[in-house]
């Protein structure tokens, strides 16, 4: 018998490219590493009300300029903001269509009104059988409760799940809800850890 039923997936880093992220980076003088940024970006306060659906688009854009003090004006954080994600990785679809064959496939994405119709337009949902999405859930990762209630509605123990992101922070609260857990960044890193595991 194989030991999951669902494999669930991040989407930004794991499935999707969102290098538009180093925006970010460049306009803070490259003084941070990706980590160190992601980490700050998932304890955000403003990005965290955004992304649980409690914050219109431009009061969260209001609060991040002034929050990471950005010397950059609103109207450019947006316009960098509203295209942070890049497309589909090389050989996710196929890779997937694989998967689908012996797993119920989910998504579980921190993720805004702002970057939901770009996600949309990637086909990678084509894929999903549900879509755990932060804003419509009113919780977000790496909060416990996020966790929960995607294991309450798919049903199954949390044994029987196996995640990936491509934050630590979000694979170790993951693992403290007893899912199977992995952090893979990139491109190819996904389908590596995936044969590491002799999954496929």
């Amino acid at each position: 018998m194989q030991k999951f039923d669902v494999i669930c997936f991040d989407l930004g880093g794991v499935l999707l490219d969102i290098s538009g992220v180093n925006d970010i980076l460049g306009w803070l003088g490259n003084k941070q590493t990706l980590p160190e940024f992601w980490f700050k970006w998932l304890h955000s306060p403003a990005v965290k009300a955004f992304e649980a659906g409690l914050s219109s688009e431009n009061e969260f854009i209001a609060r991040v300029v002034k929050e990471f003090e950005l010397p950059i004006n609103e109207a450019e954080f947006e316009q960098s903001y509203r295209y942070w994600i890049k497309g589909v990785f090389n050989g996710t679809f196929a890779l997937l269509s694989k998967l689908q064959k012996d797993y119920k496939l989910v998504c579980l994405s921190n993720t805004n009104t702002i970057h939901w119709p770009e996600v949309e337009a990637t086909g990678i949902l084509d894929f999903m059988q549900t879509a755990y999405v932060s804003f419509q859930m009113q919780a977000v990762k790496p909060d416990a409760t996020i966790y929960q209630k995607m294991l309450a509605d798919l049903n199954v123990p949390p044994e029987r799940v196996l995640f990936f992101d491509d934050n630590q922070i979000n694979v170790d609260a993951a693992i403290d809800c007893g899912i199977e857990s992995y952090r893979v960044v990139g491109e190819g890193a996904l389908e590596n850890q995936l044969h590491a595991l002799k999954l496929i």
